[in-house]
């Protein structure tokens, strides 16, 4: 089977690797992958617009990437001329990252209403929309009548597996870790009051590891708070060194947002820190009711009213943690994987059956 995988952001980016390492190992699939240009907007945009126009020609099926649902239409066009299937993935769809996430328009503006008919057409063109747990495709579903949506589980890396503890013996502060890429999303204010309580009874040291436009703001809040000896702060590592780092960690840090989003996702670091091994402490969420049975106590879920009581409750967690130890959980990763493999046959029968429905 021939896949064109349309305007990539990053190759090694878990979501679209992912899925085209199993569009290999079930199809043999032989993919061109079309990357988004690096360069300035003004010559990105004819960039991007003339290769998957010209570049992703004689394909079978064509997978919009995540990030990319502006060019929806131009895949649709591709994937009509060539009689092709189209599966657009709305991971990240642009309201709730734009408007939701990261504030940049209030809801009902212009620009907000662009960043909806912008996902609107994506929707709508695909013949099969991936979203990432089973709450966010039936929300999906409901808010788009004709739009087939199939939930398909971010998971964890190769790389993500059991690791004993680094100095599991050698007593000290509890080890906190948080990564990525500093969104609203993750509600790292939120964090940062959390250890300022917790840090008055226990002794944590919490690593933050990535970079992003809020992170100077996060580093001067860090200050204020007089947690320059508590926190420190590593620039972005190799997503392979992350394992390093986990060894390294007694707890995990999910999300923390009070966005919709935030309430309906499992991000990236808490599959990893769960398949790790590790204690992962999150922002209670109804998707996570996928995962919570296989994860018993190592998945940590919290919530409140408000801010206030939400960091109340991450520092109560945290200071019970570390007075209680966290043991490596060896059976999860396994675990996690067969649910995310069940998931992923599924896609990959329907799939047969949309490619078989266009022969026809």
């Amino acid at each position: 089977m021939k896949v064109g995988y349309g305007r990539v952001w990053d190759p090694a980016y878990p979501r679209n690797s992912r899925i085209r390492s199993y569009l290999v190992r079930r199809f043999d699939a032989d993919i061109t992958v079309n990357r988004r240009y690096e360069g300035s907007r003004t010559r990105r945009i004819p960039h991007d617009v003339g290769t998957l126009l010209f570049g992703l020609g004689g394909k079978q099926l064509y997978i919009l990437a995540e990030f990319s649902l502006p060019y929806a239409a131009l895949l649709w066009i591709v994937a009509r001329l060539n009689r092709g299937v189209l599966v657009v993935d709305g991971f990240v769809g642009q309201y709730e990252t734009m408007v939701e996430d990261w504030k940049k328009a209030r809801p009902g503006t212009v620009r907000a209403r662009w960043y909806s008919l912008v996902d609107r057409i994506a929707y709508r063109v695909a013949d099969l929309v991936l979203i990432d747990t089973r709450v966010r495709a039936t929300a999906l579903a409901g808010a788009h009548p004709g739009t087939e949506v199939l939930s398909l589980p971010v998971g964890a890396p190769a790389w993500a597996v059991p690791a004993a503890r680094r100095d599991a013996q050698r007593g000290g502060p509890t080890n906190v870790l948080y990564y990525g890429n500093y969104i609203p999303l993750h509600g790292l204010p939120i964090v940062l009051d959390a250890v300022a309580r917790a840090a008055r009874e226990t002794d944590l040291a919490v690593t933050f590891i990535g970079h992003g436009t809020p992170r100077p703001e996060i580093e001067r809040l860090v200050s204020e708070l007089g947690l320059d000896r508590v926190v420190r702060f590593v620039d972005p590592v190799p997503e392979e060194e992350l394992a390093g780092h986990l060894a390294e960690a007694d707890v995990v840090l999910g999300i923390f947002g009070d966005s919709d989003k935030a309430r309906t996702v499992i991000a990236n670091k808490v599959w990893q820190g769960l398949a790790c091994g590790r204690t992962v402490v999150t922002r209670t969420s109804p998707a996570l009711a996928e995962i919570a049975d296989v994860c018993g106590g190592q998945l940590v879920q919290i919530d409140g009213v408000d801010d206030a009581q939400l960091a109340r409750e991450l520092a109560s967690a945290l200071v019970t943690l570390s007075r209680g130890g966290s043991p490596v959980a060896t059976g999860t990763a396994a675990a996690l994987e067969g649910y995310v493999a069940s998931q992923y046959d599924a896609f990959g029968r329907r799939l047969e059956e949309l490619l078989a429905a266009r022969r026809r």
